[in-house]
């Protein structure tokens, strides 16, 4: 019995360290396949935001999470493949974001 309970309780910890993964801003970049300087464009055009900074080497440096990550996915799909400029963009998040569920 104590083994199945060690077990549940590694599977829960790898499940957990699964969903918390942040990622920096090179990384997300890279799996987007947008440059920096897109990223910094759309944080300041508010479309996306990251979850958490930590200070490295005498400043902070941001990183994002998988809610993150998804959304610069749909923002880079919405630029690039439907051609949707920013202001578009953001309707359509705002949109998405008032659906239900």
């Amino acid at each position: 019995m104590v083994r199945r309970t060690t077990a549940s309780r590694q599977n829960r910890n790898r499940q957990q360290s699964r969903s918390s993964t942040l990622y920096s801003r090179a990384v997300l970049c890279t799996i987007c396949h947008i440059s920096e300087r897109e990223l910094t464009l759309w944080e300041r055009e508010e479309l996306i935001r990251p979850a958490t900074f930590v200070k490295r080497g005498g400043g902070e440096v941001a990183l994002y999470d998988a809610a993150a990550l998804k959304r610069a996915r749909l923002i880079s799909t919405l630029a690039e493949e439907l051609e949707v400029n920013l202001p578009g963009i953001s309707i359509i998040l705002n949109l998405l974001e008032q659906l239900p569920g």
